[in-house]
């Protein structure tokens, strides 16, 4: 095998075909997103959801953003369960096990 090269299994890929996986990943998590949002609007109804935003899933977990320690307190405190539960029915079972509220600016 002397002299002979052995070729790298990378695949080399053209930039074009990088950029267009790279939109086509980016528009699937946008469309995730819009559908969380949307669907924490519905769950919280019109007057917690213009308090709060839904921002991601992860491990479970549903991370909400809310825009003071008042909302958070009430929405902790007082509506969680309630949420969790809504959200619990909006989306396949187990998708989401648990709410996480935090102060945020949206």
């Amino acid at each position: 095998m002397k002299g002979q090269f052995i070729r790298n299994k990378t695949e080399i890929k053209k930039l074009s075909d990088m950029l267009r996986d790279t939109v086509v990943s980016v528009k699937r998590v946008r469309g995730r997103n819009r559908s969380l949002r949307e669907k924490w609007k519905k769950a919280a109804g019109e007057v917690i959801s213009s308090h709060t935003e839904a921002r991601m899933v992860k491990g479970g977990v549903l991370y909400v953003e809310v825009d003071s320690a008042m909302w958070l307190h009430h929405v902790a405190t007082f509506k969680k369960e309630e949420l969790l539960v809504s959200m619990q029915n909006e989306f396949k079972r187990g998708y989401i096990s648990e709410i996480k509220f935090q102060v945020g600016v949206f």
